[in-house]
């Protein structure tokens, strides 16, 4: 391994090479550590008296010669310090026998503190609690004399050594606290990753028989803010248990693959472990961050999405309507969006911009110039659209009907009929990706939990940029409380225009319906404003309002008919009431009701400065608040499938 030295978020610096991995942590501050390290574990305080006095963390790859005995543990790591150049004294020094290849580190930041975790791991000395002991003394040290019949074994080398750096300081009880989550964290990873005890290979292993770990922080100072409380509810605790976990997890896998073990046996047991979570769709497929690659699906995710797909189409007893459109949510759950390229609403999408970039200002500056060309533009995109999905809708029964016997007559030494149900199924998700391309309730669901995330870890910078994701509106100048009222109001008007609205459509006319309202709703969405679209975008936002009057008001009794279920009927009866009050301040006649509706359920405030206030006597939104929508909204969802597909069987 080539030797690299690396600046940590925490201030301190990582060098990795062969035989060791050492931390050097900034000289100008006093360090305070917890640790079951040889060399000066336990707790220990470290001072720095000149800018050539350091502290340091030292985790030394044992060579394979050395029996445990002689030198000493704590001579050899001493020893080991002193090749290194800096003072045992203000080293913390671990042994370990895993491989340098299987270094790993991970991160947390949040709110100005940063914490930096560092593990190798080996796997071979793997124990359970309560495992049985190898050594059966307690307080004498080991040596050779100790032994009986039976009683000495030889030992295989495996520790997993964790090193954590925090750049803040942390009381003692919120130190010895944070340790213990450290270890939570480590024997989690183990278990999620079917680590099984050497000594009883039905038990998951909780760690190895020599494992090390150390938390090193700065020392308190008098007038100096601390990290008082580090139990499970608080930030602190998750940053540091995600960090472990996440460390630790690297690191074994690599051990895992570079011990050869049976990789395909490993990964049936994880998907067997996350069944029940797959059941909840592992979404969203989007970056964390605007314009980053998007994700794959876990191959767990997949499997469950297609599973259930084909069990819809074979084994559901409903019309193929109801079918189809209980397949697309499916779909929507668990599976990417199909292809961008061709994706019906990026074509509708690009082709709105196509027309954009050919039209002259001149258009945009005269009012009569402009309604004219832009009743024109909308005329011209739900017609192509619509024919287009038509003609494709048709071509698909064309060959479902015709196929087989195009099969029987050119194909006759070749023809079974299983070619015409390869057809059918072949058309039957055609349409279906055609319907889900109209709508995301998934999606649409789980970014506001991805906003809530961010704004509860002060990510404020994060969360401005994924607004964009959700709405138009300028994000550089919100606060948290902003950010979360705009995710409040964008999750009640999008659950109506991107899933309530095309489910109402598609009822009344099929996927051709739920299609012709998403290309009018997109246009709506990129021309529908005042300013330079004024009149070119008049006739699709007037339209806009008119086929979402009725979707608008359904979203409203259904956000308050979830509220009743979630969060009792005095919030929902509440919503209704701040609706009905409020829905006028919005400029939109249709956006207002469930916005107020929102904001009256959940008694929060939903503003934007200069235009409305809703709920205005509601306190400040917050990231509760929004989880709280999100259960909502997302049985909304449900609720409006379920009286979707009970209408379009009757």
């Amino acid at each position: 391994m080539i030797q690299n030295k690396t600046n940590l978020s925490s201030g301190a610096t990582v060098s990795v090479n062969n035989e060791r991995v050492r931390v050097d942590l900034p000289t100008s501050n006093t360090y305070q550590s917890i640790s079951s390290a040889i060399l000066n574990g336990g707790c220990q305080v470290f001072e720095t008296s000149s800018s050539t006095c350091s502290t340091h963390v030292i985790n030394y790859k044992v060579p394979s010669t050395y029996d445990g005995l002689n030198p000493s543990p704590q001579s050899l790591l001493a020893n080991f310090a002193k090749k290194e150049q800096v003072d045992p004294n203000n080293t913390v020094g671990m042994l370990t026998a895993a491989s340098m290849e299987t270094f790993s580190h991970s991160s947390r930041s949040a709110m100005g503190v940063s914490i930096d975790v560092i593990v190798t791991a080996g796997l071979s000395n793997s124990r359970s609690s309560g495992a049985a002991a190898d050594f059966f003394m307690i307080s004498e040290d080991y040596t050779p004399d100790d032994d009986d019949d039976g009683q000495k074994q030889e030992m295989k080398p495996g520790t997993i050594n964790t090193i954590i750096v925090v750049n803040a300081p942390l009381t003692q009880s919120a130190q010895v606290e944070a340790y213990a989550i450290a270890i939570e964290a480590k024997c989690l990873s183990c278990v999620d990753h079917n680590v099984a005890c050497a000594k009883d290979s039905t038990k998951f292993a909780m760690g190895t028989g020599t494992d090390c770990a150390v938390l090193i922080s700065e020392r308190p100072i008098r007038g100096q803010q601390v990290i008082k409380y580090a139990g499970k509810h608080t930030l602190f605790a998750e940053m540091i248990g995600q960090a472990v976990y996440e460390a630790t997890s690297k690191a074994i896998m690599t051990n895992i693959l570079h011990l050869h073990y049976n990789y395909a046996t490993y990964t049936i047991h994880r998907w067997s472990r996350t069944f029940v979570a797959s059941m909840m769709g592992a979404m969203p497929l989007i970056p964390p961050k605007p314009m980053m690659p998007i994700p794959r699906a876990p191959l767990n995710v997949v499997f469950m999405g297609i599973s259930k797909v084909l069990t819809i189409y074979f084994f559901v007893p409903l019309p193929n309507t109801a079918k189809l459109l209980f397949a697309a949510v499916a779909w929507d759950r668990y599976l990417r969006e199909p292809p961008l390229t061709c994706h019906p609403v990026c074509i509708a999408g690009s082709m709105i911009s196509a027309c954009l970039s050919r039209t002259p200002d001149r258009v945009y500056k005269n009012s009569f110039m402009g309604f004219t060309f832009g009743l024109v533009l909308l005329i011209f995109m739900f017609s192509t659209m619509t024919l287009g999905a038509w003609i494709f809708i048709e071509c698909i029964d064309v060959i479902s009907m015709q196929g087989p016997t195009f099969a029987r007559e050119y194909m006759s030494g070749y023809y079974n009929s299983s070619i015409e149900h390869a057809l059918n199924l072949l058309a039957w998700i055609l349409k279906l990706l055609l319907l889900k391309s109209t709508f995301s309730l998934q999606l649409l669901c789980i970014l506001p939990l991805q906003m809530a995330k961010f704004i509860e870890r002060g990510q404020i910078d994060d969360a401005r940029g994924q607004l964009c994701w959700l709405c138009s509106r300028d994000p550089s100048t919100l606060g948290p409380s902003d950010l979360a009222g705009a995710t409040l109001e964008s999750l009640s008007e999008n659950l109506s225009d991107g899933f309530v609205a095309p489910l109402f459509w598609y009822v009344l006319f099929g996927p051709i319906g739920a299609l012709g309202y998403r290309v009018i709703n997109t246009l709506d969405s990129r021309v529908g404003y005042r300013g330079k679209y004024e009149w070119f975008g008049k006739p699709s936002a007037r339209l806009d309002d008119v086929i979402n009057y009725i979707p608008a008001r359904i979203t409203t009794i259904l956000l308050a008919l979830s509220a009743s279920v979630t969060l009792g009927r005095r919030s929902a009866w509440r919503g209704l009431q701040i609706a009905w009050k409020d829905q006028h301040q919005c400029e939109s006649p249709n956006a207002g009701w469930p916005m107020a509706c929102f904001a009256g359920l959940l008694g929060v405030q939903l503003k934007k400065e200069g235009a409305y206030c809703l709920g205005a006597s509601g306190k400040e939104p917050t990231p509760v608040d929004i989880r709280a929508g999100h259960r909502v909204a997302e049985l909304a969802g449900g609720i409006t499938l379920v009286i979707a597909i009970v209408a379009v069987i009757s």
